[in-house]
């Protein structure tokens, strides 16, 4: 019993190149030697122990993450050097490895307009992968999560640019019934109570042929953030204030406050959240189930069917705002939203998965369906204090309406998406048995990723037009015309939307890919030295369609059955269709100078594909001449890398020291990046590509069993990044006099009042995104035996250094002076985390109390203004709770 227990409880997360377990061992002899045993791993496809694999790995057990209370991935990513996020909240966040990042973009429309990541997340075999949301699987009955960092694409293809994520399930037992309940409870400072349940149960249905096994879960984590009273009222220092053509007289307004020359309306609306108030608004529920089937046709064959299901359901928000919306301070964990806020995230996954052999080869096939549904509103009421949203609130006089009475309606704005994801894969390999001296893999791989995108933007409260009469007459005065959508464009909800939409994007978004693989080991010299080359080749199919419409140029247009559609964009007539093709290799020099110690280097590749603006061709930034000298690309090119890495694998002491690591050299060049300027280059997200980094850094762990039950561990990783180019902002438009020149200028329409443009994509030197310089974590665990009993103490530290939320030159809130764009630079400032837990077990039982945050840090891991506020992402705040399991 107590070599059981040793396994279940000195599993501890490693870091670079490790994830460390202590294997249960097979006799009383064997176990007072107390040593690190190996963790297998299927990084490369073959199953393999990780210590033996030349590639950057961290690894955590299914007996790591129950003695970590690991269940999420916000509960997992803080144990991982060198991988960080741009979070703003469960299932929403973007994954990035080794400062592979040139910003992030906010969740809503998020499936138009943002790219896709660049560190691939698989639940077993099946790819899953959005932009800016991850998928965050349950980590229930999990057999191990593995992270392999660096260029994976030669066997994980283009979305495993910078690295991969991958959820492995326990796969049934044959001829063994067994199963587990876990059962917790915990409270959450400043927040409300957390509960969770998991069990599982394997079962053996045809004896030595068929079983199967079943997880079921339900967690919910109390909230911890507060909606407080507040009342929204506009300000003459509203950057849209203008809209509402109501000048200051003799430079005063009504209300005695400043202005910048134009006032608030007498008489303008103000509104209040009274009936939204409430304290611990932002609980969030995982509630799920998984079955897999396994069925053994002989000893050669077997095939493995799993259905997953999930349904995450998050309320609220899961930022702070440091500030009101009238700009009065406000405490931590605090918030004030005029408008429901919540985020429902299901899937469902069918796979499958056939092994065999033919031959002396082994054979693979597997293939997977995945259907993901996201249903996310949000407050956007902020934005009234935008370049444009008084646009669509605001009127006063125009020449065609002198009399027009200035009038500003309701300052309430909110977004909705409706995302909806099918992802169809199928991937067949060979491979050679492990031992032969010549081994190879080889396979082909096909997928067909399907996302589809309806999102509103609701701000336009002024009142909508009834009538198609003159302007001015009854019905089309003081009015804006609803607008519709592109006739002829594939959309989900075709004709005319709601009163208060005045944006809305529905398009859909497919990226077909078809690849050859291949991978070829030799040993030169049996079990010492060996080299490795693989290279996969790829063809990419990219579509987008569907329809983007808005607002402008809508007042008082009447009402015609079709809605106003004359600054919509048609997706369909664009032709927005290309392909892509090409090779991405690696080769590795492996090196066994001992066995137990590796050396080795590897050059590896890896992309991820472009994609296509949903604006492309729209014109901005007028210059002296009154020309517009920026048109919207229409698309984005993949952005590429190149890594050179050299790295190690040691066990000293009879293998109770375990020291790996990796020093590495990446070019990430053409990069992907994201612009969202209003005043500049329009009021729509679009992509393009530009700067060029260069990334040094170092990864390590070390991990030593010091006396029986004892362990000691520590992981760090230190990165450096800098861009290396400074391309500029390009006149592409030919009927500019700059046509072909670096925009240095912006100006009005009249080609008067001048200003400078900065260009947005940064200077040499300056650092990516989201790259802390240092990341460390710390972890020490101590078991014992009394009776029959075996209690443990345990206690960890993580820490992680400053970053910065976008790359290139976007402006600090200082330097802008106010909220003008979501594309506002901040820094996260460097944080650190201590967690402790303790507990007993005896026989099939056990008892874990811990504490996570005991510090109760509030500090903020991400800040962003995609709402048009400042809002950062705290630290959840301290948790105390206890966990009870059983197993039988």
């Amino acid at each position: 019993m107590k070599s059981r227990l040793s396994y279940a409880i000195a599993v501890i997360l490693g870091g670079s190149s490790a994830g460390l377990a202590y294997a249960a061992p097979a006799s009383d002899a064997e176990s007072s030697t107390d040593s690190i045993t190996e963790i297998i791993v299927t990084a490369q496809r073959r199953t393999e122990n990780m210590q033996d694999v030349p590639i950057s790995i961290q690894a955590m057990t299914g007996e790591t993450l129950q003695q970590l209370n690991v269940s999420t991935f916000d509960d997992y990513i803080k144990y991982l050097p060198n991988v960080t996020t741009a979070n703003n909240g469960p299932g929403q966040s973007e994954v990035f490895m080794r400062g592979l990042s040139a910003g992030s973009q906010p969740s809503q429309g998020s499936a138009s307009t943002g790219l896709w990541p660049n560190v691939a997340i698989y639940l077993d075999n099946q790819s899953g992968q959005l932009p800016n949301r991850n998928l965050d699987v349950y980590a229930a009955d999990l057999n191990r999560i593995e992270v392999l960092e660096g260029p994976q694409g030669t066997l994980f293809g283009a979305g495993a640019e910078a690295g991969v994520i991958r959820y492995i399930t326990n796969e049934p037992k044959l001829n063994v019934t067994e199963g587990n309940v876990k059962a917790g409870y915990g409270v959450t400072a400043h927040g409300d109570p957390n509960t969770d349940v998991t069990a599982v149960l394997n079962l053996p249905l045809i004896a030595d042929t068929m079983a199967v096994r079943a997880v079921i879960y339900n967690d919910r984590r109390g909230g911890y953030i507060d909606n407080v009273p507040a009342t929204f009222t506009r300000k003459n220092t509203d950057i849209g204030i203008i809209n509402a053509n109501y000048p200051a007289v003799n430079g005063q307004c009504p209300d005695g406050q400043p202005n910048a020359g134009y006032c608030v309306p007498p008489g303008s609306q103000a509104i209040n959240n009274n009936n939204l108030a409430g304290r611990a608004i932002n609980p969030v529920t995982y509630q799920g189930m998984r079955v897999e089937a396994l069925y053994k046709f002989n000893d050669d064959w077997n095939a493995l069917i799993t259905q997953s299901y999930q349904d995450m359901n998050s309320q609220g928000v899961f930022y702070q705002q440091p500030n009101a919306s009238d700009g009065a301070p406000l405490q931590p964990l605090q918030v004030t939203l005029f408008n429901p806020s919540y985020d429902k995230d299901k899937f469902e996954s069918s796979a499958w998965t056939v092994n065999g052999k033919l031959g002396d080869l082994k054979a693979v096939y597997t293939g997977g369906y995945l259907v993901r549904k996201v249903e996310q509103v949000g407050d956007y009421t902020n934005y009234a204090r935008g370049v444009y949203a008084d646009y669509y609130q605001c009127y006063g006089p125009t020449k065609a309406q002198p009399t027009l009475q200035s009038t500003c309606f309701s300052p309430s704005a909110a977004w909705r998406s409706n995302e909806r994801n099918t992802h169809q894969q199928h991937e067949f390999r060979l491979s050679t048995p492990d031992e032969w001296r010549v081994r190879a893999i080889a396979g082909a791989f096909w997928e067909d990723n399907k996302l589809l995108d309806q999102t509103g933007w609701n701000y336009k409260t002024v009142p909508s037009c009834t009538s198609n009469g003159a302007v001015g007459t009854p019905g089309n005065t003081g009015c804006f015309t609803n607008i519709g959508t592109a006739p002829g464009a594939t959309v989900v909800n075709p004709g005319v939307q709601g009163d208060n939409t005045s944006f809305y994007q529905d398009t859909v978004r497919e990226t077909k890919q078809t690849a050859f693989f291949a991978s070829v080991d030799v040993d030169l010299i049996p079990k010492v030295l060996t080299i490795t080359a693989g290279t996969r080749h790829f063809r990419f199919d990219n579509s987008s369609a569907g329809s983007v419409t808005g607002s402008f140029g809508c007042f008082e247009q009447g009402a015609p059955a079709t809605g106003c559609i004359a600054p919509a964009f048609n997706l369909n007539a664009q032709n927005l269709r290309d392909t892509e093709s090409g090779y991405k290799s690696r080769g590795n020099l492996t090196w066994h100078i001992a066995p137990d110690l590796m050396v080795y280097y590897t050059y590896s590749q890896g992309f991820r594909p472009g994609g296509f603006n949903q604006n492309g061709g729209s014109a901005h930034a007028y210059g002296p001449d009154a020309v517009q000298q920026y048109l919207t690309p229409s698309s984005y090119q993949s952005d590429k890398l190149t890594n050179n890495e050299i790295g190690w694998k040691t066990e000293f002491l009879n293998h109770r020291l375990q020291w790996n690591g990796a020093v590495y050299r990446e070019n990430w060049n053409n990069v992907q990046v994201s612009f969202f300027d209003p005043g500049l280059v329009g009021n729509i997200f679009y992509n393009t590509n530009g700067q060029n980094f260069l990334i040094k850094g170092v990864e390590t762990s070390l991990v030593a069993r010091v006396i029986n039950g004892l362990t000691l561990q520590g992981a760090a990783a230190w990165n450096n990044s800098r861009q290396t180019n400074s391309p500029a902002l390009i006149d592409n438009n030919p009927l500019s006099k700059n046509f072909g020149k670096p925009i240095t200028q912006n100006c009005d329409s009249t080609g008067a009042n001048c200003a400078p443009v900065t260009n947005p994509f940064g200077p040499v030197g300056a650092p990516s995104a989201d790259a802390p310089p240092i990341q460390f974590s710390l972890r020490a665990r101590y078991e014992w035996t009394v009776a029959e009993y075996t209690p443990f103490v345990q206690f960890g530290a993580t820490h992680s250094g400053h970053s910065f939320t976008q790359a290139g030159s976007n402006p600090t809130i200082a330097q802008a002076g106010a909220v003008t764009t979501g594309r506002l630079r901040f820094e996260n400032p460097a944080h650190t985390t201590i967690d402790a837990s303790f507990g007993v077990a005896k026989d099939a039982w056990y008892v874990n109390v811990y504490g996570e945050n005991l510090s109760n840090s509030n500090v903020s891991t991400f800040v962003s203004t995609d709402q048009f506020i400042v809002a950062q992402t705290p630290l959840r705040p301290r948790i105390l709770g206890a966990s009870f399991g059983y197993k039988f």
